[in-house]
């Protein structure tokens, strides 16, 4: 192995070289005094190259410092950003989502209250560039000050080629756009969501199982698609849905489910989802009928979804249309106490749709504060045939007039007057204001 010289080595060999060459010239060549002069000319010369070689040691260890202080200083706002590397081809990434709101509300028992929202960590495992490990948490505290922990999602993506990847673990529903791709306070544009898009709603949350999803340019457009395969839902025992991922099946039947997506142009979406699936009913019999009540239903959904984001507009509308067959179910016994007794269902028909339209002023003035405001019109319907309970408890039409506040391009304030005119009957409408405060990051 070759080794670098010493530079102090090499000056002075070469000035020693220098003062042997002219030790040897002939007498006759020079006289004495002109000996002495090179002599100590070379000895000057000598001098310079040795504080020259002193500030060039000093200026490569100056340098050397800065280069280890830059380091440190790119490792920690590495670490102050919430990424970083942790194993060989690994790198990580934190992101997520947190808000805080207030809500007015002229309903009988229904006081005015600060919400303090949710917070939502979300973690990314990128491996190489082929494997993806996200999961997301939500944490709120329930209205007798509980924290509730959840687990939003937890997924693999692996990336078979440019077109292709495999997903395995629990995923947001592919069904329709709102839930995989809005529902994060800071994107949705309302501080909550359309009527039958939420708690006790027609669009399926998440499952667990696997999919394959990509997308397919076609000249200047794309075609984008999801196939997914799950457990799928559950009844509980008032025969609603359950539309959200469970960590083990209940039954040999797996949902199936997907989205075909069509962009004819980058800022234009249509597309169209599915869902099937057999839902568990309970065993037994019901006093008084003639035959074995049904022990097991079938679930269909289907629907439509349109978007539009080009500059400063944002225009969206979605439609859901699901079918559950007639089904059992156990509830609480009326007649014994701790006892559950099987009672069976009807068919059961949903129906939920919204049109949404938001418009950033930055589109109409370059005033840096009225560019800034947005104004959001939302109207939305969930309408349930079949089931009283679940009909008087979340079916209405919904109307939502809004104010958003971009502080920046994912910290906004939400501010909005909701309308809510509910099926049960003898039931008085509900008018809510709310203001919710939302960063993601």
């Amino acid at each position: 192995m070759k080794t670098k010289k010493n530079p102090d080595y090499v000056y002075a060999a070469l000035a020693a070289s220098l003062l042997l060459s002219s030790a040897i010239v002939p007498a006759s060549a020079a006289s004495a005094d002109d000996l002495q002069r090179r002599v100590e000319q070379m000895e000057s010369d000598l001098q310079l190259l040795m504080e020259e070689l002193k500030q060039a040691k000093e200026l490569a260890a100056a340098a050397t410092q800065n280069a280890t202080e830059a380091k440190a200083q790119a490792a920690a706002a590495e670490r102050a950003s919430g990424s970083g590397s942790s194993a060989a081809g690994t790198s990580w990434h934190l992101a997520g989502y947190a808000d805080a709101s207030f809500l007015i509300s002229d309903a009988d028992g229904q006081p005015d209250t600060f919400n303090s929202g949710k917070f939502n960590p979300a973690f990314h495992f990128m491996y190489q560039d082929f494997l993806l490990f996200s999961s997301e948490a939500q944490i709120v505290i329930d209205s007798a000050g509980k924290t509730e922990i959840e687990l939003e999602y937890s997924r693999f993506d692996l990336f078979l080629n440019d077109y292709v990847t495999l997903v395995a673990g629990k995923y947001l529903s592919p069904v329709g756009l709102f839930k995989e791709r809005l529902h994060p306070s800071w994107i949705n544009r309302l501080p909550d969501s359309p009527a039958g898009f939420g708690h006790d709603g027609l669009q399926p949350d998440s499952d667990v199982g696997v999919q394959v999803r990509g997308g397919i340019p076609f000249g200047d457009s794309r075609f984008t698609y999801v196939l997914a395969a799950g457990n799928g839902p559950r009844i509980n025992a008032t025969g609603a849905l359950n539309l959200e991922g469970f960590g083990a099946d209940d039954n040999n039947n797996k949902s199936v489910s997907g989205r075909f997506g069509f962009l004819p142009v980058p800022y234009t979406e249509i597309g169209a989802s599915f869902l099937t699936s057999t839902l568990k009913g309970a065993n037994g019999t019901i006093p008084g009928a003639l035959a074995l009540t049904p022990t097991s239903g079938d679930f269909d959904l289907w629907g439509l979804d349109a978007s539009y984001t080009r500059g400063s507009w944002d225009a969206r509308v979605e439609y859901l249309n699901g079918t559950r067959g007639s089904i059992s179910t156990a509830i609480p016994s009326t007649t014994t106490p701790g006892q559950t007794e099987v009672t069976a269902l009807p068919d059961l028909e949903l129906e939920a749709w919204y049109t949404q339209l938001a418009y950033r002023l930055s589109g109409v003035t370059n005033n840096q504060i009225l560019g800034n405001f947005e104004p959001v019109l939302r109207y939305g319907q969930y309408s349930v045939s079949g089931l009283d309970t679940l009909r008087d408890e979340a079916a209405e039409k919904r109307f939502d007039v809004g104010l958003n506040y971009w502080v920046a391009p994912s910290v906004v304030l939400h501010n909005s007057i909701q309308w809510r005119d509910f099926d049960e009957a003898g039931k008085d409408t509900e008018q809510r204001i709310q203001f919710q405060f939302a960063y993601g990051f």
